[in-house]
């Protein structure tokens, strides 16, 4: 039975996506601005992470099955320029079975991405910080370890505060707190404690003093963009997203102004190894 309804789930998919049936909508002050389905050899490299420096964005993506990492760069208006394959290391792989790049961010010419890995069975256990080149996508050689009592299962994403020198970062599942770092040298500064628990938090991004987060909502076609008050740990619920496919999974969150209008820029992945690229503005009064 499961395969058969895995049959015509899928079928469900590929038909919806060849047809573009239904239309990702939001609520509470903000719109859709576009759509951008990217070709399933360029998704491969952008289904997990998103982040823009001004000039061009950055994607990162993973298929943990084949042991696959990738790391991708476009231009605004989303044609890519660059992909890096096996962007993980061979000896971060060998040595701490990392093979998940998650929701990036960049700052000061960097990419920072969070890598997850655990030799030893299931689970995530060894979390990095590894450095890329934003104009070559190479790895710089500088990493971070980032395990420690907080991350006890992995490091989903991260987000850079580029302003005033900062990174953030949580656990996936049963966030209490969000840990700040020094982004200069990745020390560790303190925990924020959140006025509620969260769960299936995907990515973050900082902007004018707000943490946003991008909160995969499970088995649901309603996701939710979150605002974290970083002085006080308050959380409230920014706007609400509608996407068509239940299967969708909400992936990471980028918070920039561009000149079209738009704002926030989020990752749906359809698993179809196809990501799309959301770009939201807010509704004018």
């Amino acid at each position: 039975m499961t395969k058969i309804v895995s049959f015509f789930t899928t079928l469900a998919l590929i038909i919806s996506y060849i047809l573009g049936l239904g239309a990702s909508t939001a609520s509470e002050g903000y719109e859709l601005a576009e759509n951008k389905k990217l070709p399933s050899t360029v998704s491969m490299f952008s289904g997990q992470g998103l982040c823009y420096d001004g000039e061009n964005f950055y994607s990162s993506g993973s298929l943990t099955f084949m042991n696959f990492t990738g790391l991708a760069k476009f231009d605004e208006n989303m044609n890519c320029i660059k992909r890096k394959s096996n962007a993980v290391p061979k000896e971060f792989y060998e040595q701490y079975g990392s093979n998940h790049i998650g929701g990036i961010d960049c700052a000061n010419g960097y990419i920072y991405a969070p890598v997850e890995g655990n030799i030893d069975g299931e689970g995530y256990l060894y979390d990095f910080i590894l450095l890329y080149d934003c104009e070559t996508l190479e790895y710089t050689g500088t990493y971070y370890d980032m395990t420690s009592e907080y991350l006890t299962d992995g490091i989903p994403w991260c987000a850079t505060d580029r302003e005033n020198g900062y990174l953030y970062t949580s656990k996936f599942d049963d966030v209490t707190e969000i840990l700040q770092y020094d982004l200069e040298t990745m020390s560790f500064i303190k925990a924020i404690p959140l006025d509620e628990k969260l769960d299936r938090i995907q990515g973050g991004s900082v902007y004018k003093g707000i943490l946003y987060l991008s909160y995969d909502v499970s088995d649901s076609t309603t996701e939710q963009v979150l605002a974290v008050d970083l002085a006080n740990g308050s959380v409230s619920v920014e706007f609400t997203r509608y996407l068509p496919n239940y299967d969708n999974e909400a992936e990471d969150i980028c918070v920039y102004p561009l000149p079209d209008g738009t704002l926030f820029h989020i990752v749906d992945y359809d698993k179809l190894i196809t990501a799309n690229i959301n770009h939201y503005k807010p509704v004018s009064e």
